[in-house]
């Protein structure tokens, strides 16, 4: 069976469905996109008639908007081959569609895409590999990091297995658990990483450190905003800063300049309907948005009066 999985790019729930996905069947083709562009290249898919060479299509972590999905319900060859598993409770109405799943928690328990996605391989295609502790071990482990709720039992290894994706790059991380999983038994981290992953902590400690600095205080559609501009460790520094700073600011915005907004916070405001405002989603106390589409090219003109992309 040949699949396409559309995931996001961004962290370890969007990656680890790849790695299921290669477990499970024979060929495998994936395109990682992000909450913003995840419509457009789905339609463009679509339209280019991409999805007729594919046996199944999923996507994970993600969800696509009404009027792609009114057009998948309306196409009864494509719906029977398309099914979308996503946790962000903002998506929630889409569980409309008969082909998409949108579980923000179940049995008092918080999932995440790849654990949604687990399930279903689990459940419709099982075999040997895909049952292995191993496998379970490490979707436990993305869901913990994603849902934020390591923090409970502080299972630190969950921030380790994010952090690694940091260090070994999207490609590599794929490879390397996939061949993981086909080896061991169960999930483990040996001492060539927590070495890695030592040098990650204090680089990542020193970072926010210094971007602790440089928080600017913002008067936001009514709210108290803490905002900072950079471009790595921003859901480690997003969430330490709205821990550090709760009484001082509503909620932390942290600005990556080249791709996206991440909003974090501790208080009781639902930031996943703040982000809605700019076109965004996510969770109660943890959401993105995206930038202005010409932003990097206004910027370049703010700086060089007579400067443009080409």
């Amino acid at each position: 069976m040949k699949i396409l999985l559309f995931s996001h790019r961004s962290d370890a729930d969007g990656i680890t469905p790849v790695i299921l996905s290669k477990l499970t069947f024979e060929e495998v083709d994936y395109i990682l996109e992000e909450p913003s562009t995840i419509n457009e290249k789905f339609k463009t898919t679509y339209e280019e008639g991409i999805l007729d060479n594919y046996d199944f299509i999923y996507i994970t972590d993600l969800c696509i908007n009404h009027e792609l999905a009114y057009q998948i319900e309306q196409d009864e060859s494509l719906k029977q081959k398309i099914l979308v598993f996503d946790h962000h409770h903002t998506n929630a109405e889409m569980n409309a569609y008969s082909f998409i799943t949108v579980i923000d928690s179940e049995n008092n328990k918080k999932e995440c895409g790849s654990s949604l996605y687990l399930k279903h391989l689990l459940e419709t295609y099982p075999n040997e590999t895909l049952e292995k502790p191993v496998v379970r071990e490490m979707v436990e482990l993305v869901r913990l990091i994603d849902t934020w709720e390591w923090k409970k039992d502080n299972v630190i290894e969950a921030t380790w297995i994010s952090n690694l994706l940091g260090i070994y790059g999207i490609n590599y991380y794929i490879d390397f658990y996939y061949q993981f999983c086909l080896k061991e038994t169960h999930f483990s981290f040996d001492e060539k990483q927590k070495y890695l992953l030592e040098i990650e902590r204090i680089r990542i400690e020193n970072y926010i450190e210094k971007k602790e600095q440089q928080i600017i205080p913002v008067s936001l559609n009514g709210y108290h905003v803490g905002i900072v501009f950079a471009e790595l460790y921003r859901s480690e520094l997003g969430n330490r800063m709205a821990e550090k700073y709760q009484n001082e600011y509503d909620f932390i915005a942290v600005v990556n300049i080249s791709r996206s907004v991440s909003y974090r916070g501790v208080k009781d405001i639902d930031l996943s309907e703040f982000a809605k405002l700019y076109g965004g989603a996510g969770h109660k106390q943890a959401a993105g948005s995206s930038l202005p589409k010409n932003l990097l090219n206004d910027i370049i003109k703010l700086i060089f009066i007579d400067g443009k992309i080409m």
